[in-house]
């Protein structure tokens, strides 16, 4: 089966991110992701202001996952057609799940993350 490109926004993974007690450690990356890992963001918790649904490919093993992460773990945000088809998969999957029509995937509904998320951002640091 082939799979038609989606819209997505597309980031990287921060190099170094606060953790713990009032951010008294760094980390490289994300448990999932290592950093400069390339993403695609594909959804979000619009109410929460906080979290978004990301695919990519993960530090062990090698292979796409999809996973729930902080909006403040990704930048370089950019609005990109995805055309990987192992990404594409879980693309498609996660729409499938969730009884949802993946062409809520639009350029307009990417053009509305990329004005939110860094907003996001800013609240969550």
């Amino acid at each position: 089966m082939i799979l038609e490109p989606v819209w997505t926004v597309a980031a990287n993974i921060v190099n170094e991110r606060k953790f713990g007690h009032e951010g008294s450690e760094t980390r490289n990356g994300t448990k999932h992701f290592s950093p400069g890992t390339k993403v695609y963001i594909i959804d979000w918790y619009a109410g929460t202001c906080e979290d978004i649904i990301v695919v990519g490919l993960s530090r062990k093993p090698k292979r796409f996952i999809k996973v729930v992460i902080r909006a403040g773990w990704v930048e370089n945000l950019r609005p990109k057609l995805c055309y990987d088809p192992k990404a594409l998969r879980k693309i498609y999957a996660h729409f499938d799940a969730k009884n949802d029509s993946i062409s809520r995937l639009n350029k307009e509904f990417v053009d509305e993350m990329l004005s939110g998320v860094p907003k996001w951002k800013k609240c969550n640091i």
